[in-house]
């Protein structure tokens, strides 16, 4: 035991059949009868039960029942025996697994597996694990399928021939990446548009926060403006003090100079008057003695005192008089002083002097700091209003507008290694399938040689995995290999190069059940026997592989390694007549 096989078909009210079971093995399974005899509705059986969706002969799945019931069943056993301790199925843990479909006449049907009901992905899902798909006309090629195969677009065949030999993998990985690759382009756009928007109203935001900046860069110039310009008027007043001060101090120590100086004077003054006096009593008692010569001396002497007085009381005159302008002076100083010490203390008094801070130590006059106040001021006028809460959207803007950045840098760095993953895929696939034409070519040639043709398999448009496809090429009798096609060849001719495109894929398909229907309809005996006796052999070397073949033709191979079964139609009812197994 090994793959999994079909035990049983059992029809029920299915097409021609009303009751019906039919045993299969392993190997080479033989259907035989004449046409009409329902040979076909037992391979039709197998792919509805497998979960076929429609038919050639039969676009609704209702019409197979049987004339005048109501409901069709189709049910295939299965051999789900362990093969080294593993089961076909391993989810179903038993040796014969029963798949049942039934079929009614409004259109509903339903699966039954081992009795319980079971949807029909799950169904599918069953035997797509073990690379059975009832449509892949590889696997079960239908009455007239081996003609449609031939119409069949290349790159229809390349993934049927994917899928058949479990190569769908491959493709469903580039699929599955390029999907990805889609979102992230979709991601990428979406972003990109975002990040254009985020940065327009970034640059709108920017423009108002350098404006900002720029305003709160002016008011606190302003400020310090208006602080410097308190302490340029202190300084002023201060140092107008320390001037006046100075003045003061000096008109005094001038003053103190000129008091000593009048004192002076005074006591000279007084000396000479002192002198004069003693000097006229000595000039009465010379006029008295008539002693003219001292009378002339004295009158001499009095004349140069009395001179001297003179000036001394002019020079004091002149003093008294510098000494009272010097007052005056003082005087006004001193209102002065007590002015500009009033005006300090206004200022000091009216100031917060927590808001005009420490001490500016300006040299600049109070004119040319208001006159840089004017012109901070006009600065700010031309600046628009801006908002206070400017730094905090600005920074949110930033922020939005960094993140996106981010994101489709990141988003981009993903694109760039999904694009280098898909072609990294891309090789993988093109690989596997060139290795399996390598493979299976050869294989195809040797049939047609066998059967006077030549030809080759090839795939189109390798690099492009959405376009590429099969081309199979024939010619007989000495003809020029042409495309396999409706027109191209006879009948005979086309079902000979698709047998043979079909027997060379036999050792790479998947599935563990193949079956092909009619396929030596248009064969003369010779190329039949040879198609025959190549299925024999495949079969004879993979005894695991359950093939089963419809013919009506005369059985030309019998042994005990085929199961040959022979179905008739009487009366409108077909009927197993006889299994030799």
């Amino acid at each position: 035991m090994g793959n999994l096989a079909i035990l049983e078909v059992i029809l029920e009210n299915f097409m021609s059949y009303e009751y019906a079971r039919i045993p299969l093995k392993r190997g080479l399974n033989l259907i035989c009868g004449p046409n009409g005899a329902g040979k076909s509705s037992i391979l039709l059986g197998i792919s509805v039960a497998i979960g076929l969706s429609y038919t050639e002969r039969s676009k609704k799945l209702s019409d197979l029942i049987r004339r005048g019931k109501d409901t069709a069943r189709v049910t295939i056993l299965l051999d789900n025996s362990k093969m080294n301790g593993k089961r076909p199925i391993p989810y179903i843990n038993n040796d014969i697994v029963s798949i049942s479909r039934y079929l009614k006449k409004d259109g509903r049907y339903w699966f039954e597996v081992n009795g319980r009901e079971f949807s029909k992905f799950d169904v599918a899902r069953i035997f797509k694990n073990i690379g059975i798909n009832p449509d892949n006309m590889l696997i079960i090629m239908h009455q007239n399928m081996i003609e449609e195969f031939a119409i069949i677009p290349p790159e229809e065949k390349l993934r049927m021939v994917e899928e058949a030999v479990g190569f769908s993998k491959y493709r469903e990985a580039i699929k599955e990446i390029e999907d990805r690759l889609k979102r992230i382009i979709g991601e990428e756009e979406t972003t990109s548009n975002l990040l254009t928007n985020a940065e327009q109203t970034l640059n709108y935001w920017r423009n108002k926060y350098e404006k900002y900046l720029e305003k709160k860069k002016l008011l606190e110039r302003k400020s310090y403006l208006e602080r410097e310009l308190i302490w340029a008027q202190i300084i002023k007043y201060e140092n107008t003090i320390a001037q006046i001060e100075d003045k003061i101090r000096l008109k005094n120590s001038q003053l103190e100079s000129i008091k000593n100086e009048i004192m002076k004077k005074e006591k000279e003054s007084i000396s000479l008057w002192n002198e004069y006096l003693s000097l006229k009593e000595k000039f009465r008692k010379v006029i008295s003695e008539n002693n003219l010569k001292e009378i002339g001396l004295i009158n001499e002497e009095l004349d140069k005192i009395i001179k001297d007085y003179v000036n001394v009381r002019v020079d004091s005159a002149i003093l008294k008089y510098k000494k009272e302008e010097i007052e005056e002076e003082l005087k006004e100083l001193n209102s002065s002083i007590n002015e500009t010490k009033k005006a300090l203390f206004e200022i000091e008094s009216k100031i917060d002097k927590e808001k005009i801070g420490e001490r500016i130590k300006t040299d600049r006059t109070i004119s040319e700091i208001s006159d840089e106040i004017k012109i901070v001021n006009a600065h700010l006028l031309s600046l628009e209003e801006i908002p206070d809460d400017t730094p905090l959207l600005y920074q949110k803007y930033l922020e939005t507008y960094n993140e996106l950045k981010q994101k489709i840098e990141s988003i981009s760095e993903n694109r760039k290694k999904l694009l280098e993953e898909i072609e990294e895929r891309k090789k993988v696939w093109r690989k596997v399938m060139e290795d399996l034409i390598e493979e299976i070519n050869p294989i195809y040639k040797s049939i047609l040689a066998n059967v006077g043709g030549i030809g080759n398999i090839r795939i189109s448009n390798i690099d492009d995995y959405e376009k590429a496809g099969i081309e199979i090429t024939v010619g007989f009798r000495g003809a020029t290999p042409v495309l396999l096609g409706e027109y191209s060849q006879s009948g005979g001719e086309r079902t000979v190069a698709t047998m043979a495109f079909l027997l060379a894929l036999q050792h790479h398909l998947k599935s563990p059940i193949r079956a092909v229907d009619e396929f030596d309809v248009h064969m003369d005996p010779k190329n039949r026997e040879i198609m025959m006796n190549m299925i024999f052999s495949f079969v004879n070397e993979n005894p695991d592989v359950q093939f089963i073949v419809i013919t009506p033709s005369q059985i030309s191979i019998v042994n005990n390694l085929v199961n040959i079964i022979l179905v008739q139609n009487t009366n409108g009812r077909s009927e197993v007549i006889k299994t030799v197994i």
